[in-house]
């Protein structure tokens, strides 16, 4: 895929995400995007989000869901 054609990431540093992903520590649970991994080895985002006990993990896009922070 060339740079020109190569999609935007979905979630941006700094978006609330809810985790919908089928990991059960992190399901259901909101946190903020700190980081988006790049995509250039195999073309899929993925996102290290932080929840508020400060835990990060790393996700896929379609694991995560756009939340307004509560």
């Amino acid at each position: 895929m060339s740079e020109s054609s190569a999609r935007a990431p979905r979630f941006k540093v700094g978006d609330n995400v809810l985790a919908t992903g089928p990991d059960q520590t992190y399901r259901g649970k909101q946190g903020v995007i700190v980081e988006v991994v790049d995509a250039q080895r195999d073309l899929v985002y993925r996102y290290k989000v932080r929840f508020p006990d400060d835990a990060v993990a790393t996700f896929f896009g379609f694991e995560l869901q756009s939340k307004e922070p509560s």
